[in-house]
């Protein structure tokens, strides 16, 4: 790595405080331009005339983007050229946001998703580097530069400890400017249109490019061979193409009849043989894209198990949208509102991590509370889920739900990382973006939406069965209808249709609620079966000696 300037990345007339602020405000847009945004998918569906799936499929495209840049990582952020990466990235992201406003092709906007996936991950890396560097005075990529491990199991245990501290302050960090980002989409997006979310990335981006340019100089680069050889490039096709395949398969299943239809045949063909083809190229490859070693250390393993329980469970935090949607009829930016008071719960989550981690707590107790404490989100539902809820109450399932994702979020990578050679690294992070971004959500959108589009119809079917004019209630309300109808000059039969219709109404919004809760249930159950698993696996760490 060349040496760099004593004020590297910037001018020398650039004050030090001035300078972190720079950094620090550069991952507000980082964090949130990206191909699509969940706040607005109801504007873009609307607008676009497309399927709800669409819009879930392409959010996951920038994901997969995000997960084929890690095995890239160590080399990435040993360039130091932040000026011209981040010229270069947002230049390009720039471009791409304005496709993704005039575009109504499905495919680009998954194309787009994807590559502004990857530049997205360079963008934060590369600038968490160098923030670490220029505020702290820290080298920090000597800390997982390969050949530069401890030697003992005293120099490990220490680092386990900083780590302990230092990922869930900086996941916080991430984390709460994520959230920032997001109730900013969905201000713009509810205020204007859904297009003007990505003028705004665009106006954000044309001003970092600005800012870059007027505060940093140009680095040459320090060696004549650039450090990641394009070839490799190929992995990340076969790995992309992997990724999408398998999470078509599980976004567009249940709209598609599952295995009734014949492109998710063929979508779960293609998933098969380019798994293999990635597990061969990367297994005979002198210089792989992916180490493929990485699997036989006992705490990886554990690691995307628990990411995958993690998300699958968080899936659960839809109960709160969907309540408040058919049960209060609020709009989505008081959805999004409502959202935000996960900011409170990823704090106390942080908080406690670092409290804790600080003091050798061992990890196992830090799970157990994280899957306590999403169960009792997922109970408190249980219990307030009903016709007529309130909407100030929302917040506490939110809060504790996310105090207990946070917790387990922000330390299965470092019980994942401990004793884990450097070389790894970049490997881990493919893995844990695969599991935590793309197969663990994936698998739970596609078990909590067919589990509630079931219970759904289970419960219609119940209750019709039950609503007829024998039940007092029911026909008085069919009645008035009629009436209230008649009065507004409507015919006998146009009134009776549109009682019928009152009626249905009131069947699916009772449904609906009664699925949530038996959902709301069964979660609990899960949360509480995982709780007690990751309290009695055999937590053991890596023999130095073998």
């Amino acid at each position: 790595m060349a040496c760099c300037p004593k004020n590297y990345p910037f001018y020398n007339w650039v004050p030090k405080p001035l300078g972190i602020i720079i950094l620090l405000l550069m991952f507000i847009p980082i964090l949130t331009i990206g191909g699509v945004y969940s706040v607005n998918s109801g504007e873009m569906t609307s607008g676009l005339g497309i399927q709800s799936e669409h819009i879930q499929f392409v959010s996951f495209m920038t994901s997969i983007g995000m997960a084929a840049f890690a095995p890239f990582f160590y080399r990435l952020v040993c360039i130091r050229r932040e000026k011209m990466m981040c010229i270069v990235s947002f230049s390009i992201m720039y471009m791409l946001s304005y496709v993704c406003a005039v575009t109504d092709s499905i495919f680009l906007l998954g194309l787009c998703s994807l590559v502004m996936g990857f530049l997205r991950m360079v963008l934060m890396m590369v600038n968490l580097f160098t923030l670490i560097k220029y505020a702290f005075g820290m080298e920090a990529t000597r800390n997982i530069t390969p050949g530069m491990d401890p030697q003992t199991e005293e120099g490990w245990d220490k680092l386990d400890r900083e780590k302990s501290v230092s990922q869930p302050a900086i996941y916080l960090f991430f984390m709460i400017l994520g959230q920032i980002g997001t109730s900013l989409t969905a201000w713009l997006a509810y205020e204007y249109q859904w297009q003007d979310v990505y003028y705004y990335m665009m106006g954000m981006t044309l001003t970092a490019i600005v800012v870059i340019f007027i505060t940093m100089p140009y680095h040459s680069y320090g060696t004549r061979r650039f450090p990641i050889n394009f070839r490799k490039f190929g992995s990340v096709s076969v790995f992309s193409i992997m990724c999408t395949c398998i999470i078509y398969v599980l976004i567009y299943g249940k709209t598609l009849d599952w295995f009734n239809d014949i492109t998710i045949v063929r979508a779960t063909v293609l998933a098969v043989i380019f798994i293999g083809l990635f597990i061969y190229i990367e297994s005979s490859s002198s210089s792989p894209y992916f180490l493929m070693d990485v699997f036989r250390l006992k705490t990886i393993r554990m690691g995307v198990v628990l990411f995958l329980l993690l998300m699958i469970f968080n899936t659960s935090s839809m109960f709160v949208s969907v309540f408040a949607g058919i049960g209060m009829k609020i709009d989505n930016w008081q959805n999004a509102v409502l959202g935000n008071w996960c900011m409170a719960g990823y704090f106390i989550g942080g908080v406690i991590a670092m409290i804790f981690g600080s003091r050798g707590c061992h990890l196992k107790y830090m799970f157990g509370l994280g899957f306590f404490l999403i169960g009792m989100s997922a109970l408190f539902m249980y219990f307030e889920v009903q016709t007529e809820g309130l909407y100030e109450r929302m917040k506490y399932p939110v809060i504790i739900r996310s105090t207990g994702m946070m917790l387990i979020y922000s330390l299965t990578a470092v019980h994942a990382n401990q004793r884990m050679p450097y070389k790894y690294l970049s490997s881990w992070l493919c893995v844990m973006f695969t599991a935590r971004m793309i197969i663990g959500p994936g698998i739970g959108t596609a078990l909590y939406t067919n589990v509630l589009q079931n219970r759904q119809q289970y419960y219609v079917t119940r209750f019709a069965h039950d609503t007829d004019r024998v039940e007092t209630q029911a026909a008085a309300s069919y009645d008035m209808t009629v009436r209230g109808m008649r009065y507004q000059g409507k015919s006998e039969t146009e009134a009776e249709n549109m009682a019928a219709m009152s009626a249905k109404g009131k069947i699916q919004v009772q449904a609906t609620l009664s699925a949530v809760k038996e959902m709301a249930g069964w979660t609990f159950y899960g949360c509480m079966l995982s709780m007690i698993f990751v309290l009695v696996y055999p937590y053991r760490k890596r023999n130095l000696s073998a």
